[in-house]
């Protein structure tokens, strides 16, 4: 099973906790997907290195896996 972590500040989901600035361990995706973080804001650190976004909720994400419907950002 994946290990999956959530920025507590701005919503980044990430397989790594080291990849997001300040993790919480999730249990699975049913845990986020569909749901939209708490704010728009992204950590700055995020904002350099974000991958993905979903297409449905806009949940922002550093593996396409993590997501229902990824999107390549930029």
């Amino acid at each position: 099973m994946t290990k999956i972590y959530e920025c507590r500040t701005c919503g980044v989901v990430a397989e790594v906790g080291e990849q997001v600035c300040n993790p919480q361990r999730l249990e699975n995706m049913g845990a986020y997907c569909s749901t939209t973080p708490e704010t728009s804001e992204m950590c700055s650190d995020m904002k350099e290195h974000l991958a993905y976004v979903c297409g449905s909720c806009g949940r922002p994400a550093q593996q396409a896996d993590l997501l229902c419907d990824p999107l390549l950002t930029g």
